[in-house]
């Protein structure tokens, strides 16, 4: 389309934007974005599945689940890692209740060791906010509107301590999915990090960036230097170097892969 067509077309649609017409359009192109952009917490439908899958031939020995959650991600691991050991975080009790029931039942009880704290950037404990309606979405902030949600004292340590305490030095995927606190937990784990004895990790960034002000340039910033970062699709991780536009608050994840394991990077891309 030339650019004259372009602008026509742009001044249509301002000078009709409340018609029917061009509200349905706006609807679809919306949808179609929305699916381009691969919006979507779904670890089977949004691609995490498929990384776990095609990492399956690195064979791993151990892996981090922080913000577990009630096990999606716990339990997609352990099925795709025969040798792997997981160790997951969920800070909240009654979702840590029923984390221990989930796991319970997979069939991979053996393999996962769980622990009722919250990895971050201090070891002790925080005030947190547990939603009862949406327990996916416990923060360390009050966020998301008038939803209810009950305040809760949360114990917390940081990744290099635990790992120093369980004799572990190397983790071979990391992942972090802490409704904006990502940076914390990376903060938590920077001696690992130093090291380059994390191989793989993968963070969530979405619109709780506008209030922690970290943005997906600051984690480019903090982590490029070592790893290569994409975005995760179904089928492929989109591996690019930073770009401002890339700051579009949707929610997605990304992973990183040290640039010491281009097997890694080969597999995923």
């Amino acid at each position: 389309m030339g650019t004259t067509a372009k602008n026509l077309g742009r001044r249509l649609i301002a000078h009709h934007r409340r018609s029917r017409g061009v509200q349905a359009l706006h609807q679809l192109a919306s949808f179609v974005e929305s699916a381009y952009r691969n919006d979507g917490t779904s670890c089977d439908e949004n691609g995490e599945r498929n990384v776990l899958t095609k990492l399956r031939a690195a064979n791993f020995h151990t892996a981090f689940d922080v913000g577990a959650n009630y096990g999606e991600w716990l339990i997609a691991s352990l099925a795709a890692w025969p040798q792997c050991q997981v160790h997951a975080f969920e800070p909240a009790p009654l979702t840590f209740q029923r984390l221990q029931g989930c796991l319970a039942n997979s069939g991979h009880r053996e393999r996962a060791i769980l622990n009722c704290v919250g990895l971050s950037d201090a070891t002790g404990e925080q005030t947190m906010f547990y939603f009862p309606e949406y327990p996916d979405l416990t923060c360390d902030l009050p966020r998301y509107g008038a939803r209810p949600c009950v305040p809760f004292q949360a114990r917390t340590a940081t990744a290099d301590d635990y790992a120093e305490s369980h004799s572990i030095a190397t983790v071979d995927f990391l992942k972090i999915d802490v409704e904006g606190a990502e940076h914390r937990v990376l903060k938590g784990f920077s001696k690992h990090l130093a090291a380059r004895r994390v191989h793989c990790l993968q963070f969530e960034y979405g619109a709780f960036s506008t209030q922690t002000k970290f943005l997906l340039g600051d984690y480019y910033a903090l982590l490029s230097a070592d790893y290569w970062i994409g975005k995760i699709y179904p089928t492929y991780v989109d591996f690019r170097e930073y770009d401002w536009t890339m700051e579009d608050f949707r929610f997605a994840n990304y992973c990183c892969v040290s640039k010491l394991r281009s097997d890694l990077r080969d597999l995923l891309a």
